[in-house]
């Protein structure tokens, strides 16, 4: 047992680290009470002086955030936005500087909660790391043993729960501690599944609890003490990885060496590393196995001793200078972590036996008070790395929102002038715009009537020439035409797509085209003319609506396929000047209709007239009744040999048989040429221009319908743009008026806002006298240490 140096209990505090309780009737015990008071009741001096500094800092920086907050909110009462009767408008730069402050108190106050005191250890494998920090941990917490054991860097970390858990830094998942000797032992089973299959530079956190199930209460992991373990300097060379990762913060290292041999240049070159990025970090040299020299002689351990003294001595002061001859007395122990370890588990009953040499006693009081000062040491190492330039920083801060304040207080008297001229300026600017807009009106109802007519003849021009323009349209089709009755059909499938895709197209890029410039001018007269009746202050809101406008484009469908639904093409072989070639060309002129609406069929067609004639009224019985007689004729003629007969003698007799048969000749030369060439490239032919007689006629009945649809969207457009200005414009008209009465109402607000500035500043000033405390208390070089 040893005494915790600068503890006032008069009884031995073991170094267990159970936390003594002041026994009833104790006069400390009447005293009043402190933190101070506290950690020397307790026996937790001097890593408890950590975690007081971090709380006295934290609570005076959420007193910072907490007024931090309250100007904040004061600012934004002085915006005209949320409280028009105030008579400073902070700017934007000061707005945005509080929101920084108030950006880095969070992420500082973050940082608290993971302010830790961190401990790093390191050496050769096998010189003992994992065995002397079960020692201090007092349990066999990490794997230990011979050879290299420790596979990876093994965090050890202090938890709440009655039972420890294991994390990777590559998963979220918690793991069992009963998986550390797995995960974290190089001589494990699982050897694939190590996290060190990608490299030995990655963490293991150990999360043990402060508290075993027996009562008994580890004192480092009570105080935030995070322990790392180091897998041994001379596995792997990569030393700046492994100091970047996990020593940039570390503000104690403990290098761990083997006693029966010198100091190796591999734990030499490492420290050379870590003083190159570190500040004269703090070193301790712990000498294991000192318990080997008790079988060689006082006399030769002696000399073994003053020999790595003196080989220590110049590493640290003079090749590394982390310390001075005085100091480095402090840094340098001959431990047996061993005896130590099976001494303090055979003390908490966790082991019967404990290995002990000759002199054990002398190796346990050297390694207690390397407990002692190494307590002491990283006590004030974190308190001055982690809370002094966080002292720093709040000083800082507190220090802008004094500036802050003082630019918000010099503003005022200036906005109140200004705003006191801007007034009356606002009120007649507020009433000359909205006169002027008025007129504005009148002349954008004039201009729509104008380019209703325009577009008109554009595209009414634009859609006759397109009809003409059918043949070469479907002459750029190329599917293959074969004369079967499915591809047919798909052939006008897609015949009828195509000339669609290229209609719409055409006709959309030709309307828009030769009107897009027209009406582009049109709007941007409009814009400019309201642009000039505002005032400079509000134009900016005008271009907002200007600027992000897409260009007008006509938007038309001609739906080809749905215009030729009722297309049947005729490519059975008609002669042009057969009798029913003639007689369909009649009965589609007499229903309107295009000739290849008109099936083949003419007695089903009979049918559908009969149909249409009983339900239409007196027109369509008219046009039904003289189809029906066209159809009659036509059959009497072709079918009545009498009738045919008659009509030839009469011809016969009129102009001769020669005339006849010169006519006959030629009619049947006729016939026998169109007969002849009637192939598939001539049904193509027919189909096509079958189909564009068909949808030439259909397209110039929806002409009109398409060019009054242009027509809308043109004045549609141009109603959009005026909608928009006149929106921008009455929104202006608010802003302006209600301007007008912020303006008035804001002098009302300067006495209040001054007093409110001044009750801040005043906040901040006892902010400052607590953050100089604080640096006297904990951070100074007189200020009290354990």
């Amino acid at each position: 047992t040893a005494v915790v140096a600068g503890s006032i209990n008069p009884e031995p505090i073991k170094m267990s680290g159970s936390i003594s309780v002041a026994a009833a009737g104790d006069p400390a015990a009447n005293r009043p009470f402190s933190l101070k008071t506290q950690r020397r009741a307790n026996g937790a001096e001097p890593l408890a002086r950590f975690g007081e500094a971090k709380k006295v800092l934290g609570d005076i920086y959420a007193e910072v955030n907490t007024y931090v907050d309250e100007l904040n909110g004061f600012y934004e009462d002085l915006s005209t936005d949320s409280n028009p009767s105030a008579v400073v408008k902070v700017s934007d730069e000061q707005r945005k500087g509080l929101l920084d402050l108030s950006a880095s108190i969070r992420i500082i106050r973050e940082t608290f909660q993971r302010d830790h005191m961190k401990v790093v250890f390191f050496g050769r494998t096998s010189n003992g790391k994992s065995t002397t920090i079960n020692a201090m941990l007092h349990d066999k917490v990490l794997p230990q043993g011979m050879g290299h054991t420790t596979c990876c860097f093994l965090q050890v970390e202090g938890c709440s729960d009655a039972e420890g858990w294991l994390q990777r830094d590559d998963l979220e998942e918690k793991l069992p501690l009963s998986d550390l000797r797995s995960y974290g032992n190089a001589l494990g089973d699982d050897d694939r599944e190590l996290p060190s299959a990608g490299g030995y530079n990655t963490t293991l956190r150990v999360f043990h609890p402060r508290t075993s199930p027996d009562g008994h209460v580890n004192r480092l992991l009570q105080n935030d003490v995070v322990i790392v373990d180091s897998p041994g300097v001379d596995v792997s060379p990569e030393f700046d990885s492994w100091i970047d990762a996990h020593c940039l913060d570390a503000d104690v290292f403990v290098l761990v060496s083997n006693s029966e041999s010198t100091l190796t240049n591999a734990e030499k070159q490492f420290f050379h590393r870590v003083s190159q990025r570190l500040s004269k970090p703090n070193i301790f040299v712990l000498n294991n196995r000192w318990d080997a020299s008790a079988s060689d002689g006082q006399d030769t351990a002696n000399m073994v001793r003053k020999q790595h003294e003196q080989r220590l001595k110049e590493f640290l002061v003079d090749e590394l200078h982390v310390c001075t001859e005085r100091e480095v007395k402090e840094r340098i122990y001959f431990v047996s972590s061993r005896e130590m370890l099976e001494a303090r588990l055979k003390e908490l009953g966790k082991q019967e036996r404990a290995f002990q040499q000759e002199y054990y006693k002398e190796r346990r009081v050297e390694f207690e008070k390397f407990e002692r000062v190494f307590e002491q040491c990283i006590s004030r190492s974190a308190i001055h790395t982690k809370m002094e330039a966080h002292n720093r920083r709040a000083i800082e801060i507190v220090n802008k929102m004094r500036e802050n304040c003082d630019a918000v207080q010099l503003a005022m008297g200036d906005q109140k002038r200004d705003r006191l001229l801007s007034m009356e300026e606002s009120s007649s600017a507020f009433t000359r715009c909205r006169e002027e807009f008025g007129r504005f009106e009148q002349a954008c109802r004039l201009q729509t009537e104008r380019l209703r007519a325009e577009v008109h003849v554009k595209v009414s021009a634009d859609i006759a020439e397109e009809i003409q323009r059918l043949s070469v349209i479907m002459d750029k089709f190329e599917r293959a035409f074969v004369d079967e009755p499915v591809d047919i059909k798909e052939f006008k499938r897609e015949l009828a797509k195509f000339v669609d895709e290229y209609l719409t197209s055409d006709l959309e890029a030709r309307c828009t085209g030769g009107l897009m410039t027209r009406i582009w001018n049109i709007e941007n007269s409009m814009f400019q003319c309201v642009k000039t009746l505002l005032p400079d202050e509000y134009q900016p809101k005008l271009e907002e609506v200007w600027r992000y406008r897409a260009p007008f484009k006509f938007q038309i469908c001609i739906n080809v396929p749905q215009l030729v639904n009722d297309f049947h093409e005729d490519l059975e072989f008609r002669f042009t000047l057969g009798l029913s070639a003639i007689i369909r060309r009649i009965v589609a002129y007499r229903m309107g209709q295009p000739v290849t609406a008109i099936r083949g069929n003419l007695l089903s067609f009979k049918k559908n007239v009969e149909a249409q004639a009983a339900e239409g009224g007196t027109g369509d019985a008219e046009a039904a009744m003289m189809s029906q007689m066209v159809l009659t004729s036509a059959t009497y003629l072709a079918n009545g040999g009498v009738g045919l007969g008659l009509v030839g003698l009469v011809v016969y007799r009129a102009i001769g048989w020669k005339v006849l048969a010169s006519v006959g000749a030629v009619y049947g030369g006729l016939y026998a040429y169109e007969r002849l060439r009637w192939n598939n490239s001539a049904k193509e032919q027919h189909l096509k221009e079958q189909f564009r007689a068909h949808l030439a006629t259909k397209m110039q009945n929806v002409a009109a319908a398409h060019t009054s649809h242009c027509e809308t969207q043109a004045a549609r457009d141009l109603e959009q743009v005026y909608e928009g200005l006149r929106a921008t414009v009455g929104g202006v008209h608010r802003d302006m008026k209600e301007k007008v009465d912020d303006q008035k109402k804001a002098i009302e607000g300067v006495d209040k806002t001054l007093k409110g500035l001044g009750a801040i500043k005043g906040k901040t000033a006892f902010v400052l006298s607590s953050l100089e405390k604080f640096a006297t208390d904990y951070l100074r070089s007189d200020s009290p240490t354990s």
